[in-house]
């Protein structure tokens, strides 16, 4: 039976509300009776929905292995045992009208040393979030929230609140009808936001984005081609705080309030933050990125672009110095294209396995989720599936094994059976 490692993060909706969570979060949701439902494929057409999650179990500690994928890098960690949907030479029936979906387990892979010759998953080019389109504001927010993300931080507070400044305050509290303590919480303890950038940031029109709708300070120069920017503007604040988390490179990230904007919204935070920390690369047509150690951050960007439909692709990261404290920072490194160069069919594209390997004990999950056909429709084996580890497909494989013993290769239904009758 599929275990999946606890720290394997998947897209899902609680509650009515999209976010990024690992399976032991999803877990924790669920025995406290939240509502959980994850993205799904429909049809041979490669339609996606979304469908209910009946339960999730949990396996305690197992030994898994990871799957690492030959272009992109990603990679799921999950039980040997476990069954995904694996390379079909008839993958795509007609002319890529139908998804021809074949099974395999895991400890049955064809993995070489050359790439070429190993077997290829299937991975889904953009998760199906149902959100309206929004417009140009919408995009201007979430612009200034990804540029701040690579080129902001803020100023907290230093004094106290004396009893002479807090009557202040809490005068100053009663004229907009709150509480000292709901006013506290208007103000903020951030003083300020500071924006580092250089010329091409004006040049590009970037400042242009980032002042539109906020009030900043006149620009301070502090090098040849540096300024700081400068504001205390609560609206400001105030979004910052209500779509992100963290102040410093190391901890800055997304919240999942995020995913329930509009469309618009996502694509400005994207651009935002390549605009900010993305080094275009024209022979590539997409976005070399490098960050200091910062894995959320790191996790957020490629659910964001996995949202958008781009394609992302992992790198192994280096070390580096860091000039103003000598210390030795991990960087991590990706690639983001906004245009797919691989062929692609039915919102899915098929990538070879690089690597197989051993992965140490770990808390290891599992979702059921809520069949969508009946046993004796042909469409049974769409009841199967969910995604996971950023869109590699992977069944739940729980309740109702039978019928996908059927969708099996061989010799893959041989160990199946023996799995279940164990």
């Amino acid at each position: 039976m599929n275990a999946l490692s606890e720290d394997a993060s998947l897209f899902a909706e609680v509650d009515g509300k999209y976010g990024v969570y690992t399976l032991r979060e999803l877990f924790e949701l669920h025995n406290q009776r939240h509502k959980i439902k994850v993205p799904t494929l429909l049809n041979e057409r490669g339609e996606k929905t979304w469908v209910e999650v009946e339960d999730v179990v949990s396996f305690g500690k197992q030994p898994l292995k990871r799957i690492t994928l030959a272009t992109t890098r990603l990679y799921t960690e999950l039980s040997e045992d476990s069954i995904i949907t694996a390379f079909s030479h008839r993958l795509f029936e007609g002319k890529e009208e139908k998804i021809n979906l074949k099974f395999t387990i895991v400890n049955n892979l064809k993995v070489t040393k050359d790439p070429r010759h190993n077997d290829t998953l299937l991975l889904t080019t953009r998760i199906p979030l149902e959100s309206p389109k929004g417009d140009q504001f919408d995009f201007d927010l979430g612009f200034v929230i990804g540029f701040w993300i690579s080129e902001g931080n803020f100023v907290k507070r230093k004094h106290k609140n004396t009893k002479r400044s807090m009557d202040v305050l809490n005068s100053y509290a009663r004229k907009k009808g709150m509480t000292l303590e709901e006013y506290l919480d208007y103000v903020t303890d951030i003083q300020r936001v500071e924006l580092s950038v250089g010329q091409s940031d004006f040049e590009r029109g970037y400042i242009d984005i980032v002042q539109k709708h906020f009030k900043f300070s006149k620009p301070l120069k502090v090098s040849e081609n540096g300024y700081q920017l400068y504001s205390s503007d609560l609206s400001l604040i105030h979004l910052i705080k209500d779509y992100t988390e963290g102040h410093t490179s190391h901890n800055k990230c997304v919240k999942n309030e995020i995913f329930n904007r509009s469309w618009k919204f996502l694509e400005g935070t994207m651009v935002g933050f390549l605009s900010g920390d993305g080094h275009f690369a024209k022979q590539l047509d997409g976005f070399r990125i490098e960050i200091t150690t910062n894995y959320r951050l790191y996790n957020d960007l490629i659910f964001l672009a996995k949202a958008l439909g781009y394609d992302v692709h992992l790198h192994n990261g280096y070390f580096a110095k860091s000039p103003s404290s000598n210390n030795y920072y991990y960087h991590l490194c990706l690639n983001i294209f906004k245009n797919w160069h691989r062929r692609t069919a039915l919102g899915l594209v098929k990538e070879r396995i690089k690597s197989i390997e051993d992965v140490d004990m770990k808390e290891a999950f599992n979702l059921v989720v809520k069949p969508l056909y009946s046993e004796n429709d042909k469409r049974v084996k769409f009841n199967h599936l969910y995604f996971t580890a950023y869109g590699i497909l992977v069944s739940d494989a729980m309740k109702t094994l039978e019928p996908l013993s059927d969708l099996l290769v061989e010799p893959e239904r041989e160990i199946f059976y023996s799995l279940v009758n164990s």
